[in-house]
């Protein structure tokens, strides 16, 4: 219904939003009130007794003219005589003409003429009647749909719009299932930036001329929807593995054998019930899926992709609502000192849980992800950094600990100019020390723009912050930047411990190396994610100097934090 609507709509741009206006030519007036009393309902009609009271008729109005439904046998003018020079007047051979005939044998050479279909007399069948004008307007006004295209400048393609639109009429008049096709660059500003927009160009100018020729092959039409992205909606194909595989190799062929990665996406067999467009959305997300995959060039759409399409959607949308309403939850892991001879409690990490009124408990790794693709983080940084620190501030009032607790600091937040600002301002606004907060930042965030991040570190460590880098061993920092990183704590990821500790020597040499590497920078290790009394022993013999995990403490509400707080007292 949406495509109908919107197709409706270029109509009415074009031809306007009144009734279309039919003319009927006809000698017989009994025949011209029948089919009249058919169609005044849905047309504007207009008569005329004979081709040349017609042929007037059409010269003054055929910018408005419809249809013309045209009887061969008329007195001064017959039929053909009029349709020869309707259909060779450039003015009105667009309108479509329909002949009115009781001969079969007049079918033929009316169609040599330039007729677009036929009425058979008697007219006792209206609803065929009908369904033939309908059809023959339809036609003509697809048909200056194209002649009026909007096209793409550079590549000549459809403009998305009209391509769009196209789509729908061959929906119309192609039988049989249909792909949506969705074709991109990988790093398209890169070859830009690398070999200059002349090229940029060309490639471009290369893809649309293959898919083209793709088209053509297929029975398929083609339209370019931004700077690198280009659609193609064709009959159903089976192969679409060898389809990316060609047109990877044919553009870079045409190229001179350059580098270029198509990457394609393939919403297959579609539901033409939805709009065109949400049919190229859906193919579009599947391009993406195939974003820096070297072991994939394409990747079909399932409905698996949509539901977490809306999924995204879904959380994006209530996200301010949930901290209005108070539904991101914090939650405390507790961390033990192993360096004494007997575990204690010296630390905790904030961590978020999402307790939504409407879902329930939403697990961290749908949403955090999700908020860090699009920025969203930093708004959620702020909430959690205000929480923990009012949370903090209270337990100091009520009991006596002297660590800190530390919250996590994402990549996105090192680059906004109000971080350090923003920090300042929620520990003054709470009373606490900066040695109160802990800033745990990524390994991965400190891979990229090293020396933007450095500054920015350092300026957070030189108030006083304590920096721990978390989740170490997971990404591929080099010991020579983290020797330049201003941090006080180093966090092992729990991937060194996917096997029992001690147990793999390889392992083990890699555990004993970080912690080596640590005691040479004079700054403590924390193990996360130690699960079970075999690893926690092992550590503490190497000399670890906390551990984080379920075998101390899963997070925890802060209530339950609270007890153990209780404890120490």
């Amino acid at each position: 219904m949406e495509s109908e609507l919107r197709r409706n709509r270029r109509m009415e741009a074009l031809f306007g939003n009144d009734k279309r206006q039919i003319l009927i030519v006809e000698d017989e007036e009994i025949n011209r009130m029948i089919l009249g009393n058919m169609l005044e309902n849905q047309y504007a009609v207009s008569y005329a007794a004979d081709g040349e009271e017609a042929l007037e008729y059409i010269k003054e109005h055929h910018e408005s003219i419809s249809a013309v439904l045209l009887d061969l046998i008329m007195p001064k003018m017959d039929g053909f005589t009029l349709l020869r020079m309707l259909k060779d007047n450039p003015a009105t051979k667009r309108i479509p003409i329909l002949v009115m005939t009781g001969q079969k044998e007049a079918e033929v050479p009316s169609l040599l003429e330039g007729a677009n279909d036929f009425i058979a007399k008697p007219y006792d069948m209206p609803e065929v009647i009908r369904a033939r004008i309908g059809n023959a307007i339809r036609l003509s006004e697809d048909r200056r749909l194209i002649e009026t295209a909007e096209r793409d400048a550079l590549t000549g393609l459809y403009a998305r719009d009209f391509f769009y639109q196209y789509c729908e009429q061959m929906d119309r008049n192609v039988q049989g299932e249909k792909d949506a096709v969705a074709i991109d660059i990988d790093h398209f500003k890169l070859v830009n930036g690398l070999y200059g927009k002349e090229f940029g160009d060309k490639v471009l100018i290369t893809i649309a001329e293959t898919l083209l020729d793709v088209a053509d092959h297929n029975g398929g039409i083609v339209g370019r929807a931004n700077a690198d992205t280009f659609l193609l909606y064709q009959p159903h194909q089976d192969d679409y593995g060898s389809f990316a595989a060609y047109l990877n190799k044919e553009v870079n062929s045409r190229l001179g054998n350059a580098h270029i990665r198509l990457r394609v996406g393939v919403y297959e067999c579609v539901d033409q019930n939805i709009a065109v467009i949400s049919r190229f959305d859906r193919a579009r997300i599947a391009c993406d899926r195939a974003k820096d995959n070297y072991s994939l060039s394409f990747e079909r759409y399932d409905e698996s992709f949509h539901k977490q399409q809306l999924e995204s959607q879904r959380y994006i949308a209530a996200m301010d609502d949930a901290m209005k309403e108070q539904e991101f939850v914090i939650y405390y892991q507790p961390k033990y000192d192993m360096t004494g001879d007997a575990p204690k409690l010296g630390g905790a990490e904030a961590l978020v849980r999402w307790n939504s009124k409407s879902e329930g408990l939403i697990s961290p790794g749908k949403f955090i992800p999700l908020f860090e693709q699009n920025g969203l983080i930093y708004r959620l940084d702020l909430y959690i950094w205000n929480e923990v620190a009012r949370q903090v501030k209270e337990w100091k009032q009520k009991y006596r600990f002297d660590f800190p607790v530390s919250v996590n600091v994402s990549r996105i937040d090192l680059f906004s100019p109000h971080l350090l600002q923003e920090i300042l301002g929620i520990i003054s606004r709470n009373g606490l020390s900066y040695r109160d907060i802990a800033l745990e930042i990524t390994e991965s965030a400190c891979a990229t723009d090293t020396e933007t991040v450095l500054a920015v570190v350092r300026s957070l460590r030189d108030y006083g912050f304590e920096i721990e880098m978390d989740d170490f061993g997971s990404g591929y920092s080099s010991l020579n930047m983290l020797s330049k990183m201003p941090i006080n704590v180093l966090k092992m990821d729990m991937k060194f411990f996917q096997r029992s500790a001690g147990n793999d020597e390889l392992m083990d040499a890699m555990v004993r190396l970080i912690i080596d590497f640590a005691k040479v920078m004079k700054v403590p290790v924390v193990a996360e994610g130690v699960e079970d009394k075999e690893q926690a022993d092992y550590l503490k013999e190497i000399g670890c100097n906390m551990i984080q995990g379920y075998y101390f403490g899963r997070p925890m509400p802060a209530e339950d934090f609270e007890k153990l707080l209780k404890g120490m007292d």
